[in-house]
């Protein structure tokens, strides 16, 4: 080889696109290694390079056989392609290096055409740019060494009979027409030939996904719709035997029965009472034309499609609790309607896990904090828990949960935010564990908590295209309002008399949302809009020069916009235009500091949690986590004191409940919620706070479908409706899919379980799936990119030895090696039932 005279120019082109396109090869192959046989990855390994290699050629080939204007062109080509693959593998490697995982360009798309989504993904930038400038410095490196490498296997198969310098002046010395010639033609040849039949044999699950190669990745992506789990076949339940005739359930008082598959009875054909006249939205199904629409064949032009709605009779997974008596505690408190309910708060808290709600000593965190201090001295550990005992004191009172962190610090709490929990000792509201969200996208979640409808399988949030197959409880307030003001307008007001509470009966519902975020990010201002808000409050509104409280000095702590305490006044503002028009509030608010990149005000002083050393080495980011942890519960008793300072927190249910929990590195071996099936991605607090409550701990492995019927039940057994509402809520708490949480759960009836569902960010293409009958866990892949993951949460609760397999088969085997016989059945039935659950969500909301 001769030392280049002229250009590194063309050199570098092919350096720069062999290392970019390699390193992302190399960094997805790691990825997924361990999981895989290493017989079997080595021997389909020389498999994994075929486009690659293809790539690399095939652009040395352009910058070096042409010459005037194609030379042009075809450089053009190369550098385009080049340019692509450096920003696609810089973006792939910086993605990994704060997440632990890969991108899915899809869904890297879909975000980026979102405006607030682009700030998101300039969250980033800072490990974008040190992948990129590490690819730059390796590929200038090897400039020479890559491009004289290529040039020489080429010359070599082309049998060159002399050297030659292309444009640059770089010379190619390939071997003559010689021995070594025609050994590395012969070479070629064979391996070619083996690594074709290594190909065309080897299995499709999972070396397809592992052959992936950018920019070809990238390109498939943009050339077709994101990857979603199809069902085949009819869509008969899997578990057929469960829900014969015999175990059929006829109606009584306001339960509509249970007998899927069963002819239509007079219960689908009803009407309640209460469904006469206009219905608010949410309400079609019980409207006339909703119902004669239900699943019925609509004709639109050419097209024709199926109607669909939910029906609580039909559904096989419902198991119905409203027929249990109430948890005795709270029966004796509501017995004499002593626990007014007029006002209904509902916090929905960003990334909140339930471990941090309140922070507890002894969980995994805990033991991780105190581990990167590396000491068993007891004043160091002193000192450390006498830190963390500050981190969630509101949670620790609005739980009734003691963080277990004794300590001799006796100064009073700084960071409470000097809210005083004004309940009577045994007193303060229920406390719920074993919750898990049905989504780690937020606004799923959302669905979920404010509808109580299971949200749409489906990559991002295609729930606003579609109608909610449940109504919200915005739309159920609404319906209050109007069944008041039919009754007025016929002269009769239909309520009992004599409970002590009909101050309150007849006042109008108003329901209002309040965040200091963005209301633009995917779609949320038209999904509150489409679940029933009458009005919302984003940072787009008080960002304004003519907002009533603009200032300034307003300070944005994210790419979302302004910490909470900017809504401070307007949240006072509704509380006491509520109180001041006589009204009854359904108020809601959405955290955000919590949320990545977790930033707080410039003033708000942060601690360390983790050990100093150990903080710079890879604790940084769960330690500004728990920094904003802090600040959030402090926020959160600010908002307890405007309830108390108005006078109405004795009236008033307040609902805490999480829309995800957050992994990170200290967790799981992958960062966040996106593709990340991880159990601290999906434990969260739920909470019904009510002074006037008694505080008692349940447990219920449920999800947040539970929080409506649960309202609706505290509302109508307190006695805080009138018997027109209360005679609507009764009918509806009976059609929704969760239980109410006041009642024992019922995880099993009927050799039925109470299955669990969990939507992975961003929604299509992984499934969690549990049962509150047994501790198992499952994580279905939805595309063949992804393993099945199996866990006994009994025997490894922080799921850190989970079992894995890229067939279910293959999983079966294991689980049943280590777990037994049950297992293995259980994972086989969840696996059914998963899939039969995805497609039914699509029918029910009418998904095409």
């Amino acid at each position: 080889m001769i030392i280049p005279r002229q250009s590194f120019i063309r050199p570098f082109i092919v350096s720069l696109l062999v290392v970019s396109v390699t390193s992302s090869k190399v960094l997805h192959l790691l990825q997924h290694a361990s999981s895989l046989p290493t017989g079997q990855f080595v021997l389909y390994f020389p498999t994994f390079f075929i486009l690659e290699t293809l790539l690399f050629v095939t652009a040395w080939e352009l910058l070096s056989r042409f010459t005037g204007v194609v030379s042009l062109l075809s450089t053009a080509v190369t550098v385009a392609i080049t340019f692509l693959s450096f920003i696609l593998s810089s973006s792939q490697i910086g993605f990994y290096f704060v997440t632990g995982s890969e991108i899915r360009w899809d869904a890297a798309t879909a975000v980026g055409n979102d405006p607030e989504g682009r700030k998101l993904m300039l969250s980033g930038l800072r490990s974008f740019l040190g992948a990129a400038g590490a690819l730059l410095v390796i590929s200038w490196l090897l400039k020479y060494w890559t491009y004289v490498v290529i040039g020489n296997w080429m010359s070599a198969l082309s049998s060159t009979q002399s050297e030659k310098a292309d444009e640059e002046g770089i010379v190619i010395s390939p071997p003559r027409k010689s021995r070594a010639a025609r050994l590395t033609q012969f070479w070629t040849v064979c391996a070619t030939l083996v690594i074709g039949v290594l190909r065309l044999n080897r299995p499709q699950v999972p070396y397809n996904h592992m052959s992936e190669t950018i920019p070809f990745s990238f390109f498939q992506a943009l050339g077709s719709r994101p990857a979603e789990f199809h069902q085949t076949g009819d869509h008969a339940f899997p578990l057929a035997d469960l829900i014969d005739e015999p175990y059929w359930e006829g109606p009584r008082d306001h339960f509509k029965g249970w007998a899927p598959g069963g002819s239509d009875s007079d219960s689908k054909k009803s009407r309640p009472a209460w469904a006469s006249g206009d219905l608010p939205p949410g309400f079609e199904r019980w409207s006339e034309a909703g119902r004669d629409q239900g699943d019925s064949v609509i004709m639109d032009g050419n097209a024709i499609s199926q109607k669909h709605s939910y029906s609580p009779i039909d559904d096989p997974l419902r198991i119905a609790n409203l027929d249990r008596q109430m948890l005795e505690p709270v029966a004796r408190a509501l017995k004499n309607h002593q626990v007014p309910i007029t006002h209904v708060v509902l916090i929905l808290m960003e990334s909140a896990r339930k471990d941090i709600f309140p922070f507890k000593a002894g969980s995994h965190l805990h033991e991780e904090i105190l581990s990167s201090y590396n000491t068993q001295d007891p004043e160091v550990l002193q000192m450390v828990n006498a830190k963390l005992s500050h981190l969630t004191p509101n949670a620790e009172k609005l739980t009734g949960e003691a963080s277990g962190l004794l300590t001799n610090d006796n100064v009073s709490d700084p960071y409470s935010g000097g809210w005083n929990d004004t309940a009577e000792p045994g007193m303060g509201g229920i406390n719920v564990n074993g919750i898990l969200t049905g989504s780690t996208l937020s606004f799923k979640s959302a669905v979920m908590n404010y509808c109580g409808a299971g949200p749409l399988p489906v990559n991002f949030m295609d729930e606003v295209n579609s109608q909610n197959y449940q109504p919200c409880i915005m739309q159920i307030f609404e319906l209050f309002n109007q069944l008041k003001e039919n009754s007025t307008e016929k002269g009769t007001v239909n309520r009992k008399p004599g409970n002590g509470l009909e101050h309150i009966h007849d006042r109008k519902w108003s329901s209002v949302f309040l965040q200091s975020i963005t209301g633009l990010y995917d779609d949320q201002d038209k999904l509150n809009q489409q679940m029933g808000f009458q009005k919302a409050i984003y940072r787009e509104e008080i960002s304004q020069h003519s907002a009533k409280y603009y200032h300034e000095d307003m300070e944005e702590i994210n790419y979302f916009g302004f910490p909470e305490y900017e809504i401070y006044p307007y949240l006072r503002d509704v509380v006491n235009k509520t109180i001041e028009n006589n009204e009854r509030l359904f108020l809601s608010h959405f955290t955000s500091t919590t949320h990545h990149p977790w930033g707080t005000p410039a003033a708000y002083h942060e601690e360390q949690y983790f050990a100093g050393d150990s903080l710079m080495a890879k604790h940084e980011d769960i330690n500004k986590y728990l920094n904003a942890v802090r600040y959030v519960d402090t926020w959160l008793g600010d908002m307890m004191k405007v309830l108390d300072e108005a006078g109405i927190a004795n009236e008033t249910l307040v609902v805490f409940v999480g829309d995800h929990g957050q992994a990170f590195p200290e967790d799981a071996p992958v960062s966040g919620t996106y593709e990340n099936g991880h159990i601290s991605n999906f434990r969260i607090p739920l909470v019904f706070r009510h002074p006037l409550l008694p505080a008692m701990q349940i447990t219920a492995n449920a999800t947040s479908m539970s929080v409506v019927p649960t309202i609706l039940d505290l509302l109508v057994n307190s006695g805080s409706l009138n018997s027109m509402d209360s005679s609507a809520a009764l009918d509806l708490m009976n059609e929704y899919e969760g239980q109410s949480l006041v009642r024992p759960y019922q995880a099993t009836h009927n050799g039925r379980q109470a299955w669990n569902f969990g939507i992975i960010n961003p929604g299509g293409t992984m499934l969690s799936i549990g049962s509150a009958a047994v501790p198992y866990r499952l994580i279905l892949p939805l595309t063949e990119d992804f393993e099945y993951i199996f866990s006994n949460l009994d025997t490894d609760p922080d799921e850190l030895s989970p079992l894995r397999g890229w067939s279910l088969e293959e999983l079966i085997s294991r689980a049943q090696r280590k777990h037994g016989d049950k297992a293995g059945k259980w994972l086989a039935d969840a696996e059914k039932v998963g899939k039969w659950w995805i497609d039914e969500q699509k029918r029910l909301w009418n998904y095409q």
